[in-house]
């Protein structure tokens, strides 16, 4: 059996576990086999991951780009992707 993949989860500029630590292992589609261990986010962990998204639009770069500022780096990201 191959080794399960660990993830986190990014908030506010970290790699962090659950509140809860619980996690859920995640499913391969096509073979049914499980690929990963993801974080179970519980309601604290989206609050949190929320307030931290906030601050970062409103008061980060992002704030201070124009529209087509913004829109440049979002066409790079789906270039990339």
């Amino acid at each position: 059996m191959t080794e399960l993949k660990k993830y986190q989860m990014y908030i506010d500029g970290q790699w962090v576990n659950s509140e809860s630590e619980k996690t859920f292992e995640s499913f391969n589609p096509a073979t049914e086999e499980p690929w990963a261990i993801i974080p179970e986010a519980g309601a604290n962990d989206v609050d949190r991951a929320v307030k931290a998204a906030h601050r970062a639009f409103t008061e980060g770069p992002w704030a201070n780009m124009t529209a087509t500022e913004r829109g440049k780096l979002l066409r790079r990201l789906a270039e990339v992707l």
